[in-house]
C-alpha cells in the first residue's frame, strides 16, 4: 500500500471512531433521560392524592355498603352509563355531580341535578373542596370521601 493511501485509511478510521463515540455518548444520554423520566413519573404517581368514595348507604343503586370506589382525576357521577361512576338510583340524575382533582385537592360540583348534591348534610350551590371523611349524598346514595 502506498503511504498516502495508508494515512488516508487511518484518518478515515479515526473519523469513523470519533463518530461512533459521539453516537454512543448520545445514546447513553437518551437512556439516562428515559430512566430519570420513569423515576419522576413514579414519584409523581405516589404524590397524587388518591381519592376514594366509600359507600355508606347504597340506596337503590345496587352498590354494596363498605365498597371502595377509586376516583379518576375527573369523575362524573350519575345514572347515565357514560358516567365514570354510575349510581343506578332513581333519585340520582343522569348527570348528577362531578368530582375533580385540581391543585392536589379534590373538589365537587353539582352538575345541575334535580335533587341536588349534599355534602355533610348541606346542599351545595357552588364548587366545594372536599376533605377526608366528608359525607356526600346524591339521591339516596350516601358516600364518604377517603383520601389516602
Amino acid at each position: 500500500m502506498p503511504e498516502g493511501v495508508a494515512s488516508e485509511s487511518l484518518i478515515l478510521a479515526l473519523r469513523l471512531g470519533v463518530v461512533a463515540l459521539l453516537y454512543l455518548f448520545l445514546l447513553s444520554i437518551v437512556v439516562l433521560i428515559q430512566r430519570e423520566l420513569r423515576v419522576e413519573a413514579a414519584a409523581q404517581r405516589l404524590q397524587t392524592p388518591r381519592g376514594r368514595l366509600i359507600v355508606i348507604d347504597p340506596g337503590s343503586s345496587g352498590r354494596e355498603g363498605g365498597q371502595a370506589i377509586a376516583l379518576e382525576p375527573v369523575t362524573l357521577v350519575g345514572r347515565s352509563q357514560e358516567s365514570t361512576l354510575v349510581l343506578d338510583d332513581e333519585a340520582v340524575s343522569t348527570s348528577h355531580a362531578m368530582l375533580l382533582l385540581r391543585d392536589e385537592r379534590w373538589w365537587i360540583r353539582d352538575a345541575g341535578s334535580t335533587n341536588g348534591t349534599i355534602v355533610n348534610g348541606r346542599r351545595i350551590g357552588a364548587e366545594m373542596q372536599l376533605r377526608d371523611g366528608d359525607e356526600l349524598q346524591m339521591g339516596q346514595v350516601k358516600l364518604r370521601m377517603a383520601l389516602s
